[in-house]
This record gives structure tokens, C-alpha cells and sequence, in this order.
């Protein structure tokens, strides 16, 4: 396995990127907020990472007593993009709400940069390892 691809640093960095895709769907909302007949874009990534690492969803059959097979391969987990039709629309059918995208742009924020700090944790380690490991 080559070194910057652990199975840590591989779902630090895939969460990252859904981090991003869900700011960036967050800001597309806000800027159609006045479009009638918009339906607000919802990301989901979270259930889909929960359902791949439920164990009674995983086929953990081993070749050998001691290893551990078929964990789920992070880099195929991909988000996907919905269309909120369940929310209460306003009288030009548009669904955005702006404080409540304002409450899920919060919550990324701080999702992302708590990613953003155990990713650089973790690079951290590896470079203290390069560098100094061997003395």
C-alpha cells in the first residue's frame, strides 16, 4: 500500500471532497433563493458511508483465520445529489430556506475544518516519521 494512501488519510480526504460538494451545493440554494419553482439540492454521503461500514451489511469471510476481508473500498463510495420535494415551498414553489442553509453552511464549516485538522494530524505523523523515525 503505497504511503499516502491508509485507509485513514483515504476517508479523511473523500470526506473532504464531500465537504466541499456539499458547500458548494449549499451556495448554489442560496443564490437560487429567489427562483420560482426551484427545489433546494440536498448531498448525501453520510448514510451510504454508515450503510458500507455497517457489519451485517459486510461479507467478512476470511481465506485465513487472522485476516480481515472485504472492507469497504472508501474510493467507491460516492454522494449523491437529491432534490428536496418533501419541504414546504412558498407561494412561487421554491423550497429554500435561508436559515436553514445557513444552519447546514455552519455545520459544514466546522465539519470540514475538524477533517482538515486529523487529516494535517495524520500527515503530521507521517512526516515525523520520515524525518525523525530512523534516529
Amino acid at each position: 500500500m503505497p504511503l499516502f494512501e491508509s485507509e485513514n488519510i483515504t476517508l479523511l480526504a473523500k470526506y473532504l471532497d464531500v465537504e466541499t460538494l456539499r458547500q458548494k451545493l449549499v451556495a448554489q440554494n442560496i443564490a437560487n433563493i429567489s427562483t420560482p419553482g426551484y427545489k433546494r439540492l440536498n448531498l448525501r454521503f453520510e448514510d451510504c458511508l454508515q450503510d458500507a461500514l455497517n457489519p451485517d451489511k459486510m461479507n467478512m469471510e476470511t481465506s485465513l483465520e487472522n485476516h480481515i476481508s472485504n472492507i469497504p473500498d472508501v474510493n467507491k463510495l460516492e454522494p449523491f445529489v437529491e432534490k428536496d420535494n418533501t419541504s414546504e415551498t412558498r407561494a412561487d414553489l421554491n423550497n429554500v430556506n435561508l436559515e436553514h442553509e445557513m444552519t447546514i453552511l455552519s455545520a459544514n464549516t466546522i465539519q470540514y475544518n475538524l477533517v482538515m485538522q486529523r487529516l494535517t494530524g495524520s500527515l503530521q505523523q507521517l512526516s515525523y516519521v520520515i524525518t525523525s523515525g530512523g534516529r
